[in-house]
């Protein structure tokens, strides 16, 4: 295994996306007592106070507008300004639980910096519990809305939306971010960061999450944290188990690692927490789909963060009378990054993900 190599004293400021600052646009309206932002610029918000704002995002099919709810935490004194976002997909909520519970943790009055904290960008997905955001042009279609940054000006509903957020809500108010996700309906993982060890304040970041695995990835086109990355913000996009619920241990291990990395940044005065060094986690870059060839009952025989060795069975795949219809195996040694936990698979759904570490890494 990898050694891990958490720099806890080293403090390294990223770099703002290039812009120029603008006043916070109030629109003049209220959803449920809160005022309404159609531009945020922390610059101009009251330091030692926390902010909450409703963000005016795109409109739907009749015209109303998806509103966004927004945390603004303003230091007391000036500092490194974080972004913790969550909810690009409508099923993945453990994030949501995660940025609400950093919020409630921090202190203004004692906070040198900014934090900006979304709970739930996806209304859209959100409210109808779905991974996509479902559009109804032309019968309807469905659109993974965290592979659409930094959007449209001028595009479908949720290209506006992503280009919204990018330009007049995060733009000049982050040097680092951090979107936090989970495993899609139907799946299962243990809590495991995607980040690209290719810069090493990304490294650092990830590390000081007390995380089970960590995938040394270089990103994926018009995702969140890659636009970040591409803009020379460090990010990372943390995978925080099972989907559809609140899952306390995972919630706690990020509040835990955001702490941590508040502390690491002379944010915030304390000691640092367990990190990925302490979990032992294991660090790989590659992964390995193993995919259903057929439909049928899923019967998986490994579980997240198993260890396997290549030729041992994995899953099989029953019929309606219980027959084994199909066995799969490890075609490499690994260890388990995600398995299909819904029982009805069809071909191709996803029934053991595993993730490895290259010999030369």
């Amino acid at each position: 295994m990898r050694k891990l190599a958490l720099a806890i004293s080293l403090v390294v400021t990223g770099t703002a996306i290039p812009t120029v600052q603008a006043d916070t646009v109030y629109t003049g309206d209220r959803v449920q007592g809160v005022p309404v932002i159609s531009q945020l610029d922390i610059a101009d918000l009251e330091p030692g106070k926390m902010h909450r704002f409703m963000f005016q995002g795109a409109t739907d099919g009749i015209g109303q507008f998806f509103y966004v709810p927004v945390i603004v935490a303003k230091g007391a004194q000036p500092g490194t300004k974080l972004v913790f976002n969550s909810g690009n997909h409508g099923d993945e909520v453990n994030g949501i639980r995660a940025v609400q519970k950093i919020m409630d943790g921090i202190d203004p009055a004692r906070l040198s910096g900014s934090v900006v904290a979304v709970p739930g960008t996806n209304p859209n997905a959100i409210n109808r519990i779905t991974r996509e955001w479902t559009t109804y042009n032309s019968g309807g279609t469905s659109t993974n809305f965290n592979r659409l940054f930094p959007g449209k000006e001028n595009g479908t509903g949720p290209e506006q939306h992503a280009w919204l957020l990018w330009n007049k809500l995060w733009q000049g108010n982050v040097e680092y971010a951090f979107d936090f996700h989970s495993q899609a309906t139907g799946h299962d993982s243990p809590f495991f960061i995607y980040a690209d060890y290719r810069d090493p304040r990304i490294e650092r970041i990830a590390e000081l999450f007390p995380v089970d695995q960590i995938k040394k990835d270089p990103g994926e086109k018009g995702s969140l944290e890659t636009t970040f990355v591409e803009n020379s913000i460090p990010a990372i996009t943390l995978e925080l188990g099972p989907p559809r619920g609140f899952n306390t241990d995972m919630v706690d291990r990020a509040v835990e690692g955001a702490r941590n990395v508040m502390i690491n940044l002379k944010m915030i005065e304390g000691k640092i927490g367990r990190t990925a060094i302490t979990m032992d986690a294991f660090v790989g870059d590659k992964t390995t789909m193993i995919r259903a060839e057929q439909g049928g009952y899923n019967e998986p025989l490994v579980a997240p963060g198993d260890q396997v060795k290549k030729g041992q069975i994995v899953a099989r795949q029953l019929n309606m009378f219980g027959d084994t219809i199909k066995e799969y195996t490890a075609p490499v040694d690994g260890k388990v990054l995600s398995i299909g936990s819904d029982a009805a698979r069809e071909p191709r759904a996803t029934l053991v993900r595993l993730m490895t570490q290259s010999p030369d890494a």
